[in-house]
């Protein structure tokens, strides 16, 4: 799987979200939304097909949380990648007590974009955001089981499977996130990702969370400002 292109992907049909945006019906289904997509990868070869990428599981994960929404707007813009680095920077200098002047340009502050986007990086977001849209509990494991075969239908390889469907040990899926994450940079920017997909977090969630920032070094007032940021 080419994990740079799941976010170029996800900028396309984010320009989409961002029109869909506009129609207040569509801010309240969010969560309708959300699930309906998830049916949809369990039922429709189409919808199969195109999330062997993680494109339309990533953007169903965001679509049923009012930050993910707002954020898929500026994603149109500045592209999903580059989009979680001006999140995460915002959220530091609001811890800071300052504000923002003028566009940010993540590049140039040591955030990933989407243009020098590192592979291993790239994994790494596709499996945090992954991580978190399981870290509920919303799929038990007989629909697991019904989208891994729908998957495994689409001719996705075991590994992108096992990526999609979270089957992989929490533990396990951690220690890659973490060793993506070179600078403090780039762990608030994997952090960013996860709070966006988990908008409001649910006690699952939150311990998610809590474990994700703990393996990424983001201590607890750090993470907090990120959360908020992505609400």
């Amino acid at each position: 799987m080419d994990f740079a292109t799941i976010f170029a992907d996800l900028q396309k049909q984010a320009k989409q979200a961002a029109k869909d945006l506009e129609l207040e019906q569509t801010m309240q289904r969010g969560k309708d939304l959300s699930k309906e997509a998830l049916e949809k990868l369990k039922t429709d070869r189409n919808t199969q097909v195109a999330a062997t990428g993680a494109g339309a599981l990533l953007l169903a994960a965001m679509l049923g949380t009012k930050g993910g929404r707002r954020f898929l707007g500026g994603a149109a813009k500045t592209g999903a990648v580059a989009g979680l680095g001006a999140l995460a920077y915002k959220a530091w200098l609001d811890r800071q007590g300052k504000r923002a002047t003028g566009d940010v340009d993540p590049g140039k502050l040591g955030f990933v974009t989407d243009k020098k986007m590192e592979p291993e990086f790239a994994e790494a977001l596709v499996r945090t955001m992954v991580a978190a849209a399981w870290a509920d509990g919303a799929l038990d494991d007989s629909e697991k089981a019904s989208l891994a075969e729908a998957l495994k239908a689409s001719g996705a390889a075991k590994r992108d499977r096992d990526l999609l469907t979270g089957d992989r040990p929490e533990a396990e899926t951690l220690k890659k996130i973490a060793a993506a994450a070179k600078t403090p940079n780039h762990a608030a920017q994997l952090y960013a990702a996860a709070c966006l997909v988990t908008g409001d977090p649910t006690r699952s969630e939150r311990g998610f969370l809590a474990r994700l920032a703990d393996a990424l070094g983001i201590e607890p007032g750090h993470a907090e400002a990120i959360e908020a940021k992505a609400v």
